[in-house]
Order: C-alpha cells, then structure tokens, then sequence
C-alpha cells in the first residue's frame, strides 16, 4: 500500500510539471499595445501605454497624473523566457507576466505578483490610435484664446499612419508658424523639434484629451520654452486646442 501511494504521488507530481510546462508554453508573447494606470509615490497615478512589435523593440510612455502634463516616450527591448516578459530601457528594466490573452501584469524580476495590488499593476491591450482620430483643424482655447491669441493646429494623415503638422496665426498680425512630421506613439503624436530646427533636442507632443480636443505640450517640461521659438510676441505652440466647427 505505502509503494502504491507513492507511486501515485510520483505520478501526481509528473502531471503537476507536464501541465506547468505545457502551459508556460502555450502562453503567448505580449503583442501589440497595453494600457492602464499604474500606482505612483507621490501622484495619484502614472498613465502608462507599452507597445510590443515582434521585432523585439518596445516603447513605453507615461503620463504623471495631476503634473505640467509632460508624457515621456523610452525606446528599448523586450524578450520572454520562463514565462517572465523582461523589458530592457536605457535606465530601467521592468518586468511583466502574461496574465491572460488580454492583459499583462506587472511583476518582480522572478515574476512574483503583488500579493494586493495585482489589478492595479495590470496593463489591459487596446485597439492603438491611428492618423483618422488625430485629422483635423483646431483652433486655441481657453484664456489665451479670450487675450487675442489665434493659433490655428492643422492635423493631416497621410498613409504611412504618420501625421503633417502645421500651426500659423488665424486673423492676428502676429502668432505662430510650424510645420512638422510626425508619427504616433503610443496613442499620441510626436516630433522631434530637430527635424524642425537642428539647434532643438526636445520633442513636441500632441496628445488627445477628449473628443474634439488636443493638449500640445513637450516631452519634457525643462524644455516647454522651446514652443515659443516658433512664435512671436511671447506667444506659444503649447496649450489646449478644440476642434473647429
């Protein structure tokens, strides 16, 4: 009797590592975009989008919540072994498991999940923006709008899933001129100001805020003040901008 039950134990702990086995590897790699809002320190949440290509590259951004509402884009790589998706940047490395077909989660680099935080730290995958929900003629809102301010963002796709960019001074003597390329990462459109000016390392970004509306800003809030070279008499590229009627 003490031999069978071992014997059936044994078998026990066979089917135990066949099933763990078969099913690390029928887990799928992370492909395509995730979303969510991770915890934060000292904000009340950071808004990260991760895109996945099957080339091995990756881009993640985030968005401090309740800060200037500069979003930074980190370039890197990413690879999946033993079920634990590492994702390598040039200053941090961050670890995933594949939590189901729809959602990955945040984790150690032994890939051991927060114990009470495990939703928070889950990223869900999305349907990414594309050039359409980008396309279209705005115009300056708010207060500065009301002081005489009238810039006008032009947004056009082309095929490429890339977008033209162009700013210029509706109806006021003196204002803004832009023109750039740029293309979209992470759901918001981006343009390094080099192509632009050769003397400029920052980046612009042009990130939806509803509907009808655009928050143009900078990658980095040290370099905002580079929006208004474009423009004169103290005026900006930065600011929020609604559709026009």
């Amino acid at each position: 009797m003490k031999r069978f039950s071992l014997f059936l134990l044994s078998l026990f702990m066979l089917a135990i590592l066949a099933a763990c086995s078969k099913s690390e590897k029928d887990v799928a790699p992370p492909q395509g975009m995730y979303a969510g809002t991770l915890p934060c320190a000292d904000c009340p949440g950071i808004k990260t989008a991760i895109t996945f290509d099957q080339d091995g590259s990756v881009v993640e951004t985030q968005l401090y919540e309740n800060t200037d509402g500069a979003s930074l884009s980190q370039g890197g790589t990413w690879k999946m072994d033993k079920g634990i998706v590492t994702v390598t940047f040039p200053f941090d490395t961050q670890y995933f498991i594949v939590k189901s077909a729809d959602a990955i989660e945040m984790t150690d680099k032994d890939g051991k999940r927060s114990e009470t935080l495990s939703e928070q730290y889950t990223l869900k995958k999305v349907a990414p923006k594309v050039a359409s929900d980008f396309a279209g003629r705005y115009r300056l809102a708010g207060d500065r709008m009301l002081d005489g301010s009238g810039e006008t963002l032009t947004i056009l796709g082309n095929a490429q899933n890339g977008v033209t960019v162009t700013f210029s001074a509706d109806g006021v003597e003196e204002g803004c001129t832009f023109n750039g390329q740029g293309k979209i990462v992470n759901d918001q459109v981006e343009i390094p100001l080099q192509t632009v000016n050769p003397d400029l390392k920052s980046t612009l970004v042009i990130r939806s805020t509803g509907p009808d509306s655009m928050n143009v800003f900078t990658s980095k809030a040290n370099d905002k003040n580079d929006l208004g070279l474009f423009c004169t008499n103290g005026k900006t590229l930065a600011g929020d901008y609604v559709k026009a009627k």
